[in-house]
């Protein structure tokens, strides 16, 4: 058996903590065991428990920091007595460090979004300093290769695993339906949802400006803000402002977005920079043509005319025609659909994910021998 160690620094659920419980209910239980490590309070814990194969250590020091001396101390005694073969981190610099200090095999890491890159000297310690700490590392996304070659790590060092998700599930007609009732969304509505963390760099306030726009000409829309963040009350403002409060519906945070989904006509995404986005992977898991920026792996998964239409960043005019466009022409919005449910069972399924992902793992650890 070979044992990998995962390790997380997040203590809220984010996207990697999404890619990890993704892989920890698919992997090759025939020929891995699996140790996690994650910061004592993460909301991750209990679904970590949850998985009874895999053992779970909480470590302190390390909550929502990548690094700290003491984490270091403290992870390498770990690695020194659990003694794994391969390591795989999440920006976690501290278990990088202490995996090299413990001699651990292989280590991995996965870059799950893209990176400022930077310049000058500062570009050149840090690209010598992560090609030294790390054997390899795990690109999300095409877009994620080039930010780690922009960001000096060998192309040698990189592997392209893309990201996969479960399929969200369908709900019947009839419970679409009282879904969508509850919602205060009408059978002839268009319904749009975003469903993002309510930060800056994911758009928001465009999706917003872009529904007014909308509904100048247009009565027969709606539009859901899923998620929770920093700009929430500014989005809320923004939104009483225009005197929209009763188009753009603000959920929070949920745990379970599958009944906002299906609820859903058109799933958008606004981001300035993604990586591959889970949230458009799940929408075309379910069927759901996206409107998304053409950033990073966007472009990727999300084929102009084909399964959703590209806008630029900022573009709120084009972003609002795309929508218009999507109300009236509902055989395109239709061939979409089918094309985005074809695409993720095609490329983009957890299963797929997780095979190449061991593959990788295989791989390396070969090359370690």
């Amino acid at each position: 058996m070979i044992h990998v160690v995962q390790v997380l620094s997040d203590t809220n659920i984010g996207g990697a903590g999404k890619y990890l419980m993704n892989y920890l209910k698919y992997y090759d239980r025939k020929t891995f065991t699996v140790t996690v490590i994650l910061p004592i309070g993460s909301r991750l814990a209990d679904a970590v428990r949850a998985c009874p194969e895999v053992r779970l250590i909480e470590a302190p020091y390390m909550a929502d920091k990548s690094y700290d001396k003491r984490c270091v101390a403290h992870l390498k005694e770990v690695f020194d007595e659990i003694k794994p073969k391969l390591l795989h981190t999440h920006a976690s610099l501290s278990a990088r460090i202490a995996g090299r200090k413990a001699k651990v095999p292989v280590i991995l890491s996965t870059r799950h979004c893209i990176e400022p890159v930077p310049h000058g000297l500062k570009a050149l310690a840090l690209a010598t300093a992560n090609n030294a700490l790390c054997d390899y590392y795990i690109a999300v996304a095409d877009a994620v290769v080039k930010n780690l070659k922009d960001c000096g790590i060998k192309k040698e060092k990189i592997k392209l695993v893309n990201n996969g998700v479960e399929p969200v599930r369908r709900l019947s007609p009839e419970e679409r339906a009282e879904v969508r009732a509850s919602l205060g969304i009408a059978p002839e509505d268009t319904a749009f949802g975003i469903f993002a963390r309510l930060e800056p760099i994911k758009g928001h306030k465009y999706f917003i400006k872009a529904a007014r726009q909308v509904l100048k000409d247009e009565s027969g829309a709606k539009f859901f803000i899923v998620g929770s963040g920093s700009q929430e009350e500014d989005l809320k403002q923004l939104t009483a402002h225009y005197g929209l409060e009763e188009h753009v519906i603000f959920t929070g945070f949920k745990e379970d977005t599958t009944p906002l989904l299906n609820a859903m006509d058109v799933n958008v995404n606004a981001s300035e920079s993604e990586a591959m986005s889970l949230s458009v992977l799940e929408a075309m898991s379910l069927g759901l043509p996206s409107i998304a920026t053409k950033n990073g792996g966007n472009r990727e998964l999300v084929h102009n005319e084909v399964d959703g239409l590209l806008v630029g960043y900022a573009d709120s005019a084009s972003m609002a025609l795309a929508m218009t466009r999507l109300m009236h022409d509902t055989e395109a919005r239709a061939a979409m659909a089918k094309n985005a449910a074809e695409s993720y069972l095609k490329n983009y399924t957890v299963q797929t994910m997780v095979n190449r992902l061991e593959s990788v793992y295989k791989e390396v650890l070969h090359h370690a021998d």
